[in-house]
């Protein structure tokens, strides 16, 4: 893996965490930048959240001292509300900035948010304008259309160059396809053709084999659910070893105990059990009991007796 380059910023390799809500906070980055990624991005941030100086807002914003670089993704539909979201100064911190405009669930994109900005290209530009009067490298991601079999991506993707973003990350699936159905892997990879800024492919990388399939089609490669059933997906793809789940799960816990209270960190574990145990032999108790208990020292007691050997 050699570094990657996004604007101004060098990553130590192309492969980056995606921002997933409720489950990339400040934590499972952590891990997975110890694990070998190159960037990990915050959950979606709301730029109104920041504007009305929501105080969960800006708490996810917190970032660990793993994150040199840093990435912040915020989503929202008006280029004034990230204009003034910058003014604030909670960004500062940050090295590069995302704009979310591939979320498809349907809360966001009702308020013309998140993947609905694909019908409204003019509407995203001014928001990558306005962002790139912080002097940080822009990204942004997208989707390859809304309307379902639709393809605006290379059109999307040239307007967004255009207007100074410094990569595009691109989910080779449309809105309406959500996180179903077969992801089209070539159309990543006629955008990487036209542009002349890095193209970053996103969408179903599981293990080795899927990474090589895709490889071919873009620049840098962002994981996510892949991430989620292990984080050392990372580190495999690397040139290093699949680590064992048990000793990243303990790791896990630890880190929600330093950076959050004992109910957010019992609640978020039982999420992430859901990917951690998938295809796991002899979990069939733990599953059963993790719902069960309500402190830390519960979850690394059921952890130990039941998963050491994953």
């Amino acid at each position: 893996m050699e570094q990657f380059k996004i604007g101004s910023v060098t990553l130590k390799n192309n492969l980056i965490l995606a921002p997933l809500a409720g489950y990339t906070d400040i934590a499972f980055r952590r891990l997975c930048l110890e694990q070998g990624a190159g960037l990990a991005v915050t959950e979606m941030i709301s730029v109104k959240g920041l504007c009305y100086k929501n105080r969960q807002t800006f708490e996810m914003l917190r970032i660990s001292e793993a994150e040199a670089p840093s990435c912040v993704q915020l989503f929202g539909s008006d280029s004034e509300d990230f204009a003034a979201a910058l003014k604030l100064g909670a960004l500062d911190g940050f090295d590069i900035i995302d704009v979310n405009m591939g979320c498809p669930v349907a809360k966001v994109v009702k308020n013309g948010e998140g993947s609905a900005l694909l019908r409204t290209p003019d509407k995203a530009a001014r928001i990558v304008e306005a962002l790139k009067k912080s002097g940080k490298p822009v990204t942004v991601k997208m989707r390859c259309g809304y309307k379902k079999d639709e393809d605006v991506a290379v059109i999307f993707a040239q307007k967004m160059q255009e207007v100074g973003a410094d990569a595009v990350t691109v989910h080779a699936r449309t809105t309406a396809q959500l996180y179903s159905g077969k992801a089209n892997y070539e159309i990543v990879g006629r955008v990487r053709e036209a542009l002349s800024i890095p193209v970053i492919l996103s969408g179903d990388i599981e293990d080795e084999a899927t990474f090589l399939e895709r490889l071919p089609y873009g620049d840098g490669y962002m994981i996510g659910r892949g991430a989620l059933v292990n984080p050392s997906i990372f580190a495999l793809l690397t040139g290093g070893e699949l680590a064992k789940k048990y000793p990243l799960i303990k790791k896990h816990l630890y880190y929600l105990s330093q950076y959050f209270d004992e109910h957010y960190s019992v609640v978020t574990m039982r999420k992430f059990f859901g990917y951690y145990l998938k295809g796991e032999r002899g979990v069939k108790e733990f599953k059963g009991l993790i719902y069960s208990v309500n402190t830390l020292s519960e979850v690394h007691a059921l952890v130990d007796k039941y998963l050491a050997h994953i």
